[in-house]
């Protein structure tokens, strides 16, 4: 579980991209804040609707994505190919990428990317680029 200081950090995120603070978007984060792994939408969903009545998919869709524009989500995409979900580091607003454990879900983030430099490839000016590895953590290697 990660501090009340990250979650203010997290919440003050929010305000900085000019995102209200509004319960849905606060117990999405917390959320996220009280476990280590990735969720699907529905996932999210299914937690958020036990604590909003009102609560339909296309909003936590729409939630979700708002959280990954302003850094405090990272979109992860894995073999099962539905869209996941992962909490980003809070005070890492540098470029960063993902690993992922297959095992047991955790996602872990890479600070280290050997393709920053990179500006040209094949021809294509690269304007961005996205890395996400899986692998099996060391907490599921030792069990």
């Amino acid at each position: 579980m990660l501090s009340l200081d990250s979650h203010t950090q997290y919440l003050n995120r929010l305000k900085d991209n000019g995102l209200k603070l509004t319960p849905r978007r606060q117990a999405i984060i917390h959320l996220f804040m009280g476990s280590a792994v990735h969720l699907t939408p529905e996932e999210v969903w299914k937690k958020l609707h036990q604590q909003f009545e009102k609560c339909g998919l296309p909003s936590v869709y729409r939630n979700l994505e708002s959280l990954v524009e302003c850094g405090i989500l990272a979109r992860i995409q894995l073999a099962d190919r539905k869209k996941h979900y992962g909490l980003c580091t809070v005070g890492h607003e540098h470029h960063h990428h993902h690993i992922t454990c297959i095992k047991c879900g955790r996602v872990d983030e890479i600070s280290d990317c050997p393709l920053t430099n990179i500006t040209e490839i094949n021809g294509y000016q690269v304007l961005n680029h996205f890395l996400q590895m899986s692998g099996i953590c060391s907490h599921c290697l030792e069990n």
